[in-house]
């Protein structure tokens, strides 16, 4: 008779999507799901648990499963046992899941546990530091209503306030207004105002405008640069805010940036990069783990499985071969 396979769940909860991944104890990825966001502060908290029961759906079988690591992006660290059961209650078995911030198993993932920097700008912004005691330290993160500079919805934000300013009077002049208007699908806007005040309209959707104008002909408009500019200026005011707190003191400090914003629009990672390094002197690192297998990494810890190099190196290989395959 066969042994049972050990297979354990990490969550990568995001503010727009989120993605799980089932692995073995040798660390290969046997199975995928994605759905949306799991940040129960931004969205609803009834849509919130459907996007987790989506996922779990689509993994292993919870009887089969020894640990759960679940990240969401509502999160600054480990959560409360209140926070636990009001999202994953009736899904998971709280007993053996842990949930925590996203930018937590995104920072495993990243470093494994070293010392260094991550900056993360996707639909929100955060930078995280740790040093080599393991003190951590995040700037950021508090949302769109309170900050995300640098991020895409701080962009998109930006980006229409330009685009008014400019019909108005009040700023120079853009080509923002026709892009915007062309996104939303609107004639002009004024009309934006009941698009954007929806019940339904949500932070994701204004951020994917950010995405849209980084590809369109709009990004060689003056004024949409400065906003790109800006970004990455007020992203390394947060990283550098970070490392000095953290009394961060490598040279030089492994930077792993992790995000759409970052990784994909040039303007914004280049500002980000010249400010930050006429501060401090950092070392761009591919992250080892991406989110996901951050939070699977974690879980195979809390199983009791000792992330060797293989391990490490199988949970990489295979989840690429396994998104993959999934794309065919």
């Amino acid at each position: 008779m066969g042994t049972m396979q050990r297979l354990v769940v990490g969550i990568d909860g995001g503010a727009t999507t989120s993605h799980g991944v089932a692995v073995d104890a040798t660390g290969a990825v046997c199975a995928m799901a994605h759905a949306g966001s799991l940040s129960f502060f931004g969205s609803s908290l009834a849509e919130t648990r459907r996007n987790l029961s989506r996922l779990k759906a689509a993994l292993p079988p919870v009887t089969d499963v020894e640990n759960f690591v679940v990240s969401s992006a509502a999160l600054f660290d480990e959560a409360t046992p209140d926070q636990k059961e009001m999202l994953c209650l009736g899904i998971l078995p709280l007993e053996r899941t842990r949930l925590l911030s996203d930018c937590q198993s995104a920072l495993f993932g990243a470093t494994l546990g070293q010392p260094g920097l991550l900056v993360i700008s996707g639909t929100g912004s955060i930078s995280v530091a740790q040093n080599a005691d393991s003190k951590i330290v995040k700037v950021g993160g508090w949302g769109h209503l309170l900050g995300d500079e640098g991020s895409a919805y701080w962009i998109a934000s930006e980006a229409i306030k330009a685009a008014i300013a400019a019909a108005t009077g009040l700023g120079p002049a853009t080509t923002l207004g026709e892009s915007v208007c062309g996104f939303f699908k609107v004639r002009s806007l004024e009309d934006l105002i009941p698009v954007l005040h929806h019940p339904h309209f949500t932070k994701e959707k204004l951020a994917a405008l950010a995405r849209h104008l980084t590809g369109t002909v709009a990004s060689a408009d003056s004024v949409l640069q400065t906003i790109f500019t800006r970004a990455g200026c007020e992203l390394a005011r947060q990283a550098l805010a970070a490392a000095k707190l953290c009394n961060l003191r490598l040279d030089p400090i492994p930077l792993y940036l992790v995000g759409r914003v970052i990784e994909k629009n040039s303007l914004v990672r280049d500002s980000f990069l010249a400010t930050i390094r006429r501060e401090i002197n950092v070392a761009i690192t591919p992250p080892k783990l991406s989110p996901p297998l951050g939070a699977a990494a974690l879980a195979l810890v809390d199983s009791g499985i000792t992330l060797t190099d293989d391990v490490v190196t199988r949970l990489a290989s295979s989840f690429q071969k396994f998104a993959v395959a999934g794309d065919d």
